[in-house]
């Protein structure tokens, strides 16, 4: 069936709203990247003073202010679940990293490779 006007059309703001999703998806893997350089840093200093990574009061004030935050249209119960794999993935980097303990909900294996935490470009 061929295509006709108006679904060239319908096709091509569609490819125009991919391209922008697409451009923000590139955001936030860069933003996620940023904030787990930054968690690798907090691991390092936790591990030098001997404190422990995970911290169940600050990630709660995490999930609060991220909670008032959030204008929407994303549902506060989405944006506790995204925000718990993001705590749950920085704790995981910092262990694989040698920082820290192997304590917590998502531990990494104790053969977990320590690595620079050097940021690579």
């Amino acid at each position: 069936m061929p295509v006709t006007g108006g679904d060239a059309t319908h096709m091509s703001k569609i490819i125009d709203w991919r391209s922008k999703i697409d451009a923000i998806d590139t955001a936030l893997l860069h933003l996620l990247n940023l904030r787990t350089e930054l968690a690798l840093e907090v691991g390092r200093l936790k591990a030098d003073e001997g404190v422990s990574l995970r911290v169940p009061a600050r990630e709660q004030e995490i999930m609060s202010r991220m909670k008032a935050l959030n204008p929407g249209p994303l549902a506060i119960d989405s944006i506790v679940k995204i925000y718990q794999v993001i705590l749950d993935e920085s704790i995981r980097t910092q262990q694989q990293y040698g920082f820290g303990s192997h304590e917590g909900r998502n531990s990494a294996s104790p053969g977990a490779p320590k690595k620079s935490t050097r940021a690579r470009k």
